[in-house]
């Protein structure tokens, strides 16, 4: 027991959350491969802001693309080093001997679902901006921007929801 009196567990990973790191490193080495192979196109100064609208409104050097995957592979680590704590995460129900493996489960899952939404955004997010820089594009599609804002934001309220009902 920790000082939170919650019990400390060692839960195997489920098929999902094995098939949701997948997902996730698949993704981080395809964000890799979009700015790597894109690279010697790119000019100097590309867009690095967009607006509401998905028009860039934003320009600076095409080394800001790193700080995209940068941003990707850094929380893509910290929310795997979280995993291994979910003893210690914020819940909206008390942690018993009883609920603590499945509310332990639906909190892990949740930070892999969540992995995989970001690093699929940043990958869009660097793919969108390539595609602008090259004069492919006029700007990042709106529909997709609200696409994966709904996700973001649906995806922790349905673990929430399933959190309330683990008893």
């Amino acid at each position: 027991m920790k000082k939170t009196g919650r019990p400390v567990l060692k839960i195997p990973r489920s098929p999902l959350e094995n098939v949701s790191e997948l997902l996730a490193v698949l993704g981080i080495i395809v964000h890799a491969f979009i700015l790597f192979h894109y690279w010697p196109a790119l000019p100097d100064v590309i867009p690095t802001h967009f607006g509401i609208s998905g028009e860039a409104d934003g320009w600076g050097s095409k080394n800001t693309l790193f700080l995209l995957v940068g941003m990707s592979v850094v929380m893509y680590v910290v929310l795997t080093v979280l995993n291994f704590f979910p003893h210690t995460f914020n819940y909206l129900v008390e942690i018993t001997e009883k609920n603590a493996r499945a509310q332990y489960a639906n909190a892990r899952l949740l930070l892999n679902i969540m992995k995989v939404e970001m690093v699929y955004l940043f990958a869009y997010i660097t793919w969108g901006t390539v595609q602008v820089a090259l004069g492919n594009a006029s700007g990042l599609d709106g529909r997709i921007m609200i696409i994966a804002i709904i996700v973001i934001t649906v995806s922790p309220l349905y673990f929430i929801w399933r959190m309330q009902g683990i008893g």
